[in-house]
């Protein structure tokens, strides 16, 4: 299968399956948990490079790579980065669309990022629940160099996946990371690891419903990591 091929493969299964079903909709006990647990580890991750005062932030140069419906980057706006220093790209028109309306002033594109020109240098680039949908290794590898490359020196990629410690033979649209074939895509470089990073669904959806302590308690136990499941929060510097 080419590329163009599976960027069009990616794109009907996340029209078909994936969108309608709303399983990330942020209102979602689990999703909301996960949202938040994501927003957290940006936020440490941008103290950890040395982004984390405001006027840091507003001079931050960031790219998403299958930016979705914009979330993150419209929650770094709330935050207080410039949106004409931010940039999205997804392969599916429509989310783009919906996050154009979401976020007035970021630069969206509806795109492969392997053929699109999106700029640059950027100080961080964000590659979040990507490389699963991706099953072909070399189109996962150009993909990781390309934003290694968009990087200015100094940079860091913020990476999210689900990940698996032994190899997993996926299905056709979908196939989970080990953790040795992610740093394969690297070059030598060493990611820095949250790993086993959200609580299960199963186990987020009964507790975050709770009055009163449910949020509060689903985020004790998701640090603790005991029902938590291997899904990974890294940054990697260049």
């Amino acid at each position: 299968m080419g590329e163009g091929d599976e960027a069009e493969q990616i794109r009907r299964f996340y029209r078909e399956r994936f969108l309608p079903q709303n399983a990330w909709w942020p209102i979602l006990p689990h999703a909301y948990l996960c949202q938040r647990q994501r927003q957290r580890r940006i936020r440490q991750c941008l103290q950890e490079i040395g982004a984390g005062s405001f006027e840091d932030l507003r001079k931050l140069r960031v790219l998403e790579v299958g930016c979705g419906g914009g979330s993150n980057l419209a929650w770094l706006v709330e935050m207080g980065a410039d949106p004409t220093e931010l940039v999205g790209i997804d392969l599916v028109p429509e989310r783009i669309e919906q996050a154009r309306q979401r976020c007035a002033g970021v630069r969206f594109l509806a795109g492969n990022i392997l053929e699109t020109d999106v700029g640059g240098p950027f100080d961080v680039v964000m590659l979040f629940a990507v490389l699963t949908s991706v099953t072909n290794a070399e189109t996962k590898q150009k993909i990781v160099e390309r934003c290694l490359s968009l990087l200015r020196p100094g940079g860091a990629l913020l990476f999210y996946d689900l990940m698996t410690r032994r190899e997993d033979p996926g299905t056709p649209n979908y196939k989970k990371l080990t953790y040795a074939e992610f740093e394969g895509y690297l070059g030598g470089r060493r990611p820095r690891y949250f790993k086993r990073d959200y609580l299960r669904r199963d186990v987020a959806e009964r507790i975050v419903p709770l009055p009163r302590v449910g949020l509060f308690a689903a985020e004790v136990l998701q640090a603790i990591g005991w029902f938590n499941i291997e899904a990974t929060f890294a940054h990697v510097r260049v």
